[in-house]
């Protein structure tokens, strides 16, 4: 578990820098930059998620979507040629999309309408009153 955090950095920031600087040499300032900010971005997640189902929920509901439905037809399309025979494909990335919407939609509305455990309140309470009392 200790490596995770850095390995899913390292992917993350060679897919951006490829992304938008294809062309372009390495940058320390660039490289700074973007794994500040994938470090600060699941940090922030981190700090307000007390639920970790809702987090497995909302990262299947987008990658499982687009590993499944999405992706294959968008590169079936983008290495056929126009023709009739990739209508089948656009409507499988239109389902993909639909369901990534629902999916998500669901799980954030189930994530709003759930109310805190005890136990996560209570270890929220033990936190915030260990820093009020200086512990």
């Amino acid at each position: 578990m200790l490596t995770t955090l850095p390995l899913e950095a390292f992917v993350c920031r060679e897919v951006m820098t490829n992304y938008w600087f294809p062309d372009e040499q390495w940058n320390p300032n660039r490289h700074l930059i973007f794994t500040t900010s994938v470090v600060v971005t699941a940090m922030t997640m981190a700090l307000l998620t007390c639920d970790l189902g809702a987090v497995f929920e909302l990262i299947g509901a987008t990658s499982a979507c687009a590993l499944a439905y999405i992706l294959p037809p968008l590169c079936y399309i983008k290495l056929s040629t126009k023709s009739r025979k990739t209508i089948p494909a656009v409507m499988c990335v239109i389902f993909g999309f639909t369901v990534m919407g629902i999916s998500l939609f669901m799980a954030m509305a189930k994530m709003f309408q759930s109310k805190p455990t005890s136990s996560s309140l209570r270890k929220m309470e033990q936190l915030m009153g260990g820093y009020r009392s200086g512990r």
